[in-house]
């Protein structure tokens, strides 16, 4: 599909604001993490996600144009993302910083990419594959830049967890845009999300058994909302709504963006550190992402 340019910087508008989203989640779960189990944390995100969207999911399964073998994909979809990606990502943040782990992100796009040419045919114009080198050498000047960090116990397991979540995710994004051309965008996240709440069930023993002082206290009750409603919710609507209307590889180029925001997060929050070279790379991955989205000029026969 065709997207027109108002209706495109739309598209772009809403990808971004997942892509902010989604780099706020990585600091957010670090924090949450040192006062909760993983699996009470990815539930509660579930379980409020799921409650939201229940009204979407019986509203668009009726509208739905569903056909057989259907229900295999939208298991796939949910098994991909958000089972095994969480189960992964939530690991992960135990053995990495959230800074180095929202970095690894960078690899997402080129597997993306890759996937969208592969299994839907989609052109890799030269602005996009310039722009989409130039993020990742970006991403990759950032990690190296880092220095080390006593959040991050065994940051080359953990990096490689968060590899493994971002192979997940391409899997995730290529089914939804096959089952997006009929099925409405919010419905397939409320399938995700409760199809989460039900794998993710026996996080539920630890958020109401030894976790549940954390829901007493105000600001992780405001934390946990944030995860289940903005970074869940409201992140992956968005983002699903972008990726119906852009090719794979414009529409997870711009999660280039989530390291270089993770980091600046995680350093106004956690203090975590970031030096001057790491904000020259960040620049650079900045660039990159801004060649990628822009339009290769035409000229008159």
């Amino acid at each position: 599909m065709t997207v027109r340019p108002v209706g495109e910087a739309a598209v772009l508008l809403a990808v971004f604001g997942s892509v902010l989203l989604w780099a706020s989640a990585f600091p957010v779960m670090k924090a949450l993490l040192g006062v909760m189990h993983p699996m009470a944390m990815i539930w509660a995100r579930m379980i409020i996600a799921s409650i939201i969207l229940l009204p979407f999911v019986a509203r668009g399964w009726k509208r739905a144009e569903r056909r057989k073998g259907d229900i295999w994909w939208l298991l796939a979809l949910a098994g991909f993302e958000p089972c095994l990606y969480f189960s992964l990502e939530m690991h992960a943040l135990t053995l990495t910083s959230a800074s180095q782990a929202g970095m690894v992100v960078a690899v997402f796009p080129l597997l993306a990419a890759l996937g969208g040419v592969i299994f839907y045919h989609e052109p890799m114009s030269r602005n996009m594959s310039a722009g989409l080198l130039l993020s990742i050498a970006g991403v990759i000047g950032l990690t190296l830049a880092g220095g080390p960090d006593l959040s991050a116990p065994h940051p080359w397991l953990g990096n490689f967890m968060e590899f493994l979540a971002m192979v997940a995710a391409t899997g995730y994004m290529l089914i939804v845009k096959r089952m997006s051309r009929r099925y409405d965008i919010w419905l397939l996240t409320g399938i995700q999300m409760m199809t989460g709440a039900v794998f993710f069930l026996p996080g539920a023993f630890d958020l109401f058994g030894p976790d549940r002082a954390v829901l007493s206290t105000p600001r992780n009750g405001g934390l946990l909302l944030y995860l289940g409603i903005g970074v869940t919710v409201l992140a992956y609507g968005l983002y699903n709504a972008g990726i119906s209307r852009l090719t794979a590889a414009r529409a997870s180029v711009m999660l280039n963006l989530i390291p270089v925001l993770a980091v600046l997060i995680s350093w106004l929050w956690l203090g975590e550190r970031l030096n001057s070279v790491q904000m020259l790379f960040a620049a650079l991955t900045l660039a990159g992402v801004m060649l990628a989205q822009k339009r290769p000029r035409t000229f008159p026969a």
